[in-house]
């Protein structure tokens, strides 16, 4: 590369929270026109700020560009190097460094928080120590009470504090003794703070100690049981006699609505039973049809109803014991009422609210569509169980 960079002046002393100023020179050696490319890296980057990152040079020509580092507190006590990296879209680069000293300062604040607090058990409060310097400091916290009545107590006596960094203290106070009604009692206290400088500060904080009962507790206490007093009043003289004549009157049109639901249930099954009576159920009745049909093949058997009869079929067990493929079906005088897979069943029975009639001259059949016979069998063998009720023609 053609180009070279230097830091003017290459190394400087800084205080924190100063702004370091240096000069970066540019020089194009080359025969060439060049354009250069100014970045800040290292550890200062994000504190650096150049006035320029975009520079041409021609043939010969030097350019000087004014660069300021941010030395903020909070940037550790020592040696840090500012760096800026040159490049000019040629291969390589290279890398301009200026070493900055800072000087180390230990400083810190620190605060008591609140400064007075007011409890009848114990008193908390909180030293908060802020690090505002550059290098770590320690601190070593003591308090005492202004008289023999308290205890203090500090959660950490000593504490490390990293530059730019806060540790917080808690401190409880403590009474000797506690009482239960009375006048407020102050208690003061001091908090001593020596730094790792030699530098000592004196915080002072106040507990005011209470009463247990506040004041304001009789008398409230008082008008609890008052209220309580003319509340039971109230509710024994004028609100149970609303309540219950409220509660008598719900009661009595609950129990008015609870009769007319079950009035209107009875009228429906006293109407149910009265369809059932109309039925033309008589004496009970059963009667087995079997059918054998061959393979490939339809089979029938039927019943005959005598011509002063009907019957009235409530019940059908179908049975297909040995587990043939085809099909059954229930007839009225040739007519299908039901109809299934033999494969869909091995004792099949239904049950029916409004039975089959069968009037006089009706014929009840059962007809076997045979697929396949079972394992053991030749044909199909299927018998259904009819059960009903017989009774006198009208």
């Amino acid at each position: 590369m053609t180009v070279t960079a230097t830091f003017q002046p290459s190394s400087l002393q800084s205080l924190p929270g100063d702004a370091a100023a240096l000069t970066l020179r540019v020089h194009n050696d080359s025969e060439t026109e060049a354009v250069v490319h100014l970045k800040p890296i290292g550890e200062l980057a994000t504190r650096t700020v150049l006035q320029s990152e975009t520079i041409f040079l021609t043939p010969g020509e030097e350019f000087k560009v004014p660069v300021v580092v941010d030395i903020s507190s909070a940037l550790t006590a020592g040696v840090h190097t500012s760096q800026i990296e040159v490049t000019t879209g040629e291969p390589g680069l290279i890398t301009a460094e200026a070493t900055i000293s800072i000087a180390a300062s230990s400083t810190y604040s620190v605060a008591l928080a609140p400064a007075r607090s007011q409890s009848a058990s114990a008193g908390k409060h909180r030293v908060t120590i802020d690090n505002t310097g550059n290098t770590p400091i320690m601190v070593e916290l003591s308090a005492r009470s202004a008289d023999d009545a308290t205890e203090i107590e500090l959660a950490a006596p000593l504490v490390n504090i990293d530059p730019g960094k806060s540790a917080k203290v808690e401190l409880k106070v403590h009474p000797r003794a506690r009482f239960w009604n009375g006048d407020t009692v102050e208690h003061l206290f001091d908090v001593h703070v020596a730094g790792s400088d030699q530098a000592t500060q004196e915080l002072r904080g106040v507990f005011a100690q209470g009463p247990r009962f506040r004041p304001w507790f009789l008398p409230a206490a008082v008008g609890a049981i008052i209220a309580l007093f003319l509340g039971s009043l109230a509710w024994f003289a004028v609100l149970q006699p609303q309540v219950k004549s409220i509660a008598d009157e719900r009661a009595a049109l609950a129990n008015e609505a609870e009769q007319a639901a079950l009035d209107e249930k009875i009228a429906e099954l006293e109407a149910v039973a009265e369809k059932a009576r109309s039925l033309p159920l008589g004496s009970p009745a059963d009667l087995r049809l079997n059918v054998e049909a061959s393979p490939g093949s339809t089979a029938n058997e039927s019943f005959t109803v005598a011509s002063d009869r009907v019957l009235s079929v409530t019940d059908i067990v179908f049975q297909n014991p040995d587990g043939a493929v085809g099909r059954v079906a229930l007839l009225r005088n040739g007519e299908v009422l039901l109809e299934s897979e033999l494969a869909n069943l091995r004792d099949l029975d239904l049950h029916f609210v409004a039975p089959f009639r069968f009037d006089s001259n009706d014929t009840v059949g059962i007809r076997v569509d045979c697929k396949t016979p079972g394992p053991s069998d030749t044909n199909c063998e299927v018998g259904a169980t009819i059960l009903g009720f017989v009774d006198e023609a009208n």
